[in-house]
């Protein structure tokens, strides 16, 4: 990491809710679909549901109150999921999709609501390998991250830089992972 990104503390980037934003670097554990704070306590949990005609997963809260649905739009070549906010399909949030359709290196791109329709240029960007599960996430094609994700024992090890939204972060690893999976034909 970085040590001045670190110390960055004036740009705060909410992009799911302030809640979920932290003044000071997180570290996140996911296991299957649990993701634990630095603590072993449980922060997030991400549902499948079992019936439904499109690809969707659920990210919870701690008590299990939906904070965002992510679902695949079927049609796309580029592995397109739509991001919106709570269980309601009308509000959404932002979207992510692979940048090309034949990739040696996975880079994914993220547009935010007010961006979805031109989607000149990307808001965010995820770059990883398909076989490492590993990835940065950087503000736009900059070179800024904000945050780090590295395959552990069995496990996803992500570290999150201070003042970026922790649930918009692991919606993007779960999309990420769910894209390399496509990618491989698993």
């Amino acid at each position: 990491m970085a040590e001045q990104d670190l110390n960055n503390r004036s740009n705060t980037i909410p992009i799911i809710g302030s809640e979920f934003v932290r003044p000071q670097p997180s570290d996140l554990t996911i296991v299957g679909d649990t993701v634990k704070d630095a603590n072993g306590n449980k922060v997030f949990k991400v549902k499948t549901p079992l019936f439904g005609l499109h690809n969707k997963r659920i990210l919870l809260d701690p008590n299990d109150s939906p904070i965002v649905t992510m679902k695949m739009k079927v049609t796309s070549k580029h592995d397109r999921w739509q991001v919106y906010r709570g269980g309601d399909l009308d509000d959404k949030i932002f979207t992510v999709k692979r940048s090309s359709s034949v990739q040696l290196k996975t880079r994914v791109e993220v547009f935010l609501k007010h961006n979805q329709t031109k989607e000149a240029s990307c808001d965010f960007t995820i770059k990883g390998r398909f076989m490492k599960r590993a990835c940065t996430i950087y503000v736009g094609d900059s070179t800024k991250v904000i945050a780090q994700v590295h395959e552990g024992d069995e496990r996803l090890v992500a570290t999150v830089y201070p003042n970026v939204d922790c649930a918009f972060i692991v919606t993007l690893i779960f999309i990420f992972d769910l894209i390399n999976m496509a990618g491989t034909g698993v």
